[in-house]
């Protein structure tokens, strides 16, 4: 297969089961296998059978004594060709979609089509099969936060489509969502191959069709994990077996999963501040800057009930991705709304002081939608307004080009304390018994490193030691976006205590000038921090977890 590791004549295993291995051949029992690699017993004897399936042996002194020359062949091939594609573990949402087996040829046909342009329109993969189904899987050329509300949209489509054409058996179409892991083949820079792709999601969403009656829709647990996380809701509760017919019912509110707002303190007496000028028609336009997950709409949602508070008009509005052709939710008349919308409102004159207007998720918006709303908050302010566009760096460039720089403030949301991470993380847990629960919190709050979105996520999930798929669309979402050099990125999460620049270049095999130009783009991104002496690390030890975790195990 061209683009994957190929194995000769003998096993080919995964870069986990390369370090298992090598931890067998030097005597390491079960328990000291998990312990270096800090990883489950579990999952160790899990990957114990599958080396042993791999070898063909039974036992663990015949595994060290044929896996040398097994390691040697792989650690010299990986050495001739460090540039070959590997399969990378990605999360995916799979849609599924299924006609009666009475179907007529054009309803099969109208379906397939249906579903390959929803997947070529989204950087989708679209696979038809036996027994008229089809599935289109989301997040292999690209993961996207918002992979699961696309999906739906697909199956609103798709039915919308065949109700068009043939009302009666539209109602016969039925269909499920599940959401889980891939291992596919990937370039370099991010993108399919093309080459392989392989997942239990798939097999999943393919076994739950068929029992699924006509006109039924189901949801795995895990995609309703990511529904709650990323907001998708409305009028319509989402439970996990609906109406196909009742999808066009959800709304898209962009309402995520609520925390305590802590640790915020000084943002919070900062936009309090520029409240209270506004009580006296003192206007102010703020820009709420971070990274995702860093608590940016829990502060807009904090001053908003202060505004309340103090019997002051709010408006809040959240920016939508394009793809679902909406721009933006209205969170106060829990209805979709245009830019033009916001716009009016903003140059409408103040109803009471304060009066406090929110964009959240404004970095969604275009470029000139971002200027016609910057262009409008300068004249709310003008009228004694408190307007607060939220998002990621980025917006005051755009902004401060029609608002002027002069008049900008910036609210920037670092990484909180170890004490803020802390009182998240047991919030999270709850009041439960929770065997181990004080070194838990600090294993959570080291793994979180400041960010809160991190910490709630990991504690929620603590049963598990893998990261949840949540967590793991949150990360790749940013990853793949970044378009950064994967094999760069995967020498230096080799080491948990990072890299030498110089090294990774002897290890690729490759200029350094080009290297470097890559490292700089991972450093600029934030995903790479880099010493005075050319060492590199990773900013966040979640981004390096999922950067080691790429390689299929």
């Amino acid at each position: 297969m061209n683009g994957i590791r190929q194995v000769g004549l003998q096993p080919e295993l995964s870069q986990r089961q390369h370090q298992i291995l090598k931890l067998l051949q030097a005597g390491k029992v079960n328990k000291e296998v998990a312990q270096e690699l800090g990883i489950g017993l579990g999952t160790v004897k899990q990957h114990i059978v599958a080396i042993f399936r791999k070898l063909n042996v039974s036992n663990r002194t015949m595994a060290a004594s044929q896996g040398m020359e097994v390691l040697h062949g792989q650690e010299t091939r990986d050495t001739m060709s460090p540039m070959a594609d590997v399969l990378e573990c990605r999360p995916c949402v799979v849609l599924s979609i299924a006609l009666p087996q009475e179907a007529s040829r054009m309803a099969v046909k109208l379906m397939y089509g249906g579903m390959a342009a929803m997947a070529s329109a989204n950087d989708a993969i679209f696979l038809a099969r036996n027994g008229n189904a089809g599935d289109v899987i989301f997040g292999i050329q690209r993961v996207t936060e918002y992979d699961l509300a696309v999906a739906l949209k697909t199956a609103v489509v798709i039915f919308d489509d065949m109700l068009l054409m043939d009302a009666k058996i539209a109602q016969e179409l039925r269909g499920c969502i599940t959401a889980g892991v891939a291992f596919a083949s990937m370039k370099r820079f991010g993108g399919w191959t093309g080459e392989a792709i392989v997942s239990a999601a798939i097999a999943s969403a393919r076994e739950l069709l068929n029992n699924i009656p006509p006109g039924g829709f189901l949801f795995n647990s895990t995609a309703l994990d990511l529904i709650e996380l990323f907001g998708v809701g409305g009028t319509q509760e989402i439970v996990p077996t609906m109406l196909l017919q009742n999808l066009k019912n959800l709304q898209w509110t962009g309402a995520r999963r609520a925390y305590h707002l802590v640790g915020r303190d000084a943002e919070l007496t900062q936009l309090y501040a520029a409240l209270t000028e506004a009580a006296k028609g003192n206007g102010r336009l703020i820009l709420v800057e971070g990274e995702t997950g860093m608590g940016k709409s829990r502060l807009c949602d904090a001053i908003s009930k202060l505004c309340l508070k103090q019997e002051g008009k709010v408006s809040f509005c959240r920016s939508l991705p394009q793809i679902l052709d909406r721009c933006l939710y209205d969170t106060v008349k829990n209805a979709a709304c245009s830019v033009e919308q916001v716009a009016l409102a903003l140059r409408a004159q103040p109803a009471c002081f304060p009066e406090l207007v929110v964009v959240d998720d404004f970095d969604l918006l275009t470029n000139e939608q971002q200027i016609l709303l910057a262009a409008a908050g300068m004249e709310a302010i003008g009228m004694g307004k408190l307007v607060i566009f939220s998002g990621r760096k980025g917006m005051r460039k755009i902004v401060g080009h029609s608002a002027g720089e002069t008049t900008l403030e910036t609210v920037s949301l670092r990484r909180l304390s170890a004490q803020a991470i802390q009182v998240l993380v047991r919030n999270a847990l709850g009041k439960g018994a929770i065997k181990g629960r004080a070194s838990k919190v600090q294993r959570i709050t080291s793994a979180a490193a400041g960010v809160p979105l991190f910490a709630v996520e990991l504690a929620r999930h603590h049963q598990t030691e893998q990261l949840s798929l949540s967590l793991r669309v949150a990360i790749n979402a940013r990853l793949d976006s970044l378009h950064l050099d994967r094999n760069l990125l995967r020498e230096v999460a080799k080491k948990s205590v990072g890299a030498n620049l110089i090294d990774v270049v002897a290890a690729l095999g490759e200029n350094v000038e080009a290297l470097h130009l890559q490292m700089e783009r991972a450093v600029a991104a934030g995903v790479l921090s880099r010493s005075a002496d050319g060492w590199l690390s990773f900013k966040h030890p979640l981004l390096r977890r999922v950067i080691s975790n790429f390689v299929m195990e």
